[in-house]
Parts: C-alpha cells; sequence; structure tokens
C-alpha cells in the first residue's frame, strides 16, 4: 500500500473519520480521538475514549469483567463495520485483523493486514 493520499484521493482524515463515525455507531458517540496510520501493508487505527457510559460505570466496580466485554465488542466491530470500511476506502482486501483493548486509559487497537487491490 502506497501512502494514502495517493490512494484514491482517499486521506487520512477520511479514514479518520469513517472509523470513528462507525465506534460511534457501536457506542455513546464517537471516540475522543480516532489516529489513522498505514505502514506498507497494514492499516492501524488507535481510537481513545471508545467505552459506553455503561462500560465506564461498570469499569469502576469491574475492571476485568468490562474489559472482556469491550474487547467482544471491538473483535465485533472490527470484523464487520472497521473490515468493511478498511476495504471500502482504500480499495484493498483485509486479509486479517488484530484488536486489543485497554479499559484504563480507554484505548482501542486494531490492525488490518491489507493484501492488495480488491480488484485483482
Amino acid at each position: 500500500m502506497g501512502s494514502l493520499d495517493a490512494l484514491r484521493g482517499i486521506t487520512r482524515g477520511d479514514l479518520e473519520q469513517g472509523f470513528a463515525s462507525a465506534f460511534a455507531a457501536r457506542t455513546d458517540g464517537k471516540p475522543e480521538s480516532t489516529t489513522v496510520v498505514e505502514c506498507d501493508d497494514m492499516l492501524m487505527i488507535r481510537a481513545h475514549g471508545t467505552l459506553t457510559k455503561s462500560q465506564g460505570v461498570l469499569a469502576s466496580r469491574d475492571p476485568a469483567l468490562v474489559s472482556e466485554l469491550s474487547r467482544a465488542m471491538l473483535d465485533d466491530l472490527a470484523h464487520e463495520d472497521l473490515w468493511r470500511i478498511a476495504e471500502e476506502l482504500t480499495g484493498e482486501t483485509v486479509i486479517a485483523v488484530l484488536t486489543d483493548q485497554s479499559v484504563d486509559p480507554d484505548i482501542a487497537l486494531v490492525c488490518f493486514v491489507l493484501g492488495g487491490p480488491a480488484d485483482a
């Protein structure tokens, strides 16, 4: 994968906005920040502030349970909505995805491995 600016006119900001909107559809609102980094055949997303209000309350009582719940939600999100956005906006196929979620601090990390042009 080359520079995002040269990729069908898609910018890093377009990806960040698309991913932030996908997070917002599953939580109480958009993440506090969303950063996208591309490196060769990988596309990485770091989102801060992705827990719902209810998860935040529960985290103060049982951080381990919230960690498990938020990881499951992130895995589901990454394998559905975020995967689709990554393929649609980059024009490349996603061949693997890795996710992790931290509760304190509230940070989600998604890494897509891209397999080349979708129309190849």
